[in-house]
């Protein structure tokens, strides 16, 4: 798995520095909740579907932003 625009091959690289994989996260994310919203966020197995989507986006846009923060607010940075 790598980022055309970080070239980085390692997830544990990219998280926090990459501001595309960051915004592909925000996509995935808000394409998520709109399907969860669009199929009306019942029971059905659409609407489960869409909610785990949006779930997974949004954990992994967090898990970048608190990762960016992190390493700004301490100075770690990957050499």
């Amino acid at each position: 798995m790598s980022c055309d625009a970080c070239l980085a091959s390692v997830i544990r690289a990219k998280l926090g520095r990459c501001p595309l994989c960051a915004c592909q996260c925000l996509l995935i994310a808000l394409g998520g909740w709109g399907l969860w919203w669009w199929f009306g966020a019942d029971s059905s197995v659409n609407a489960l579907t869409a909610l785990l989507f949006g779930l997974a986006g949004s954990g992994l846009l967090t898990l970048h932003l608190l990762v960016f923060v992190w390493r700004k607010s301490t100075g770690r940075e990957l050499q």
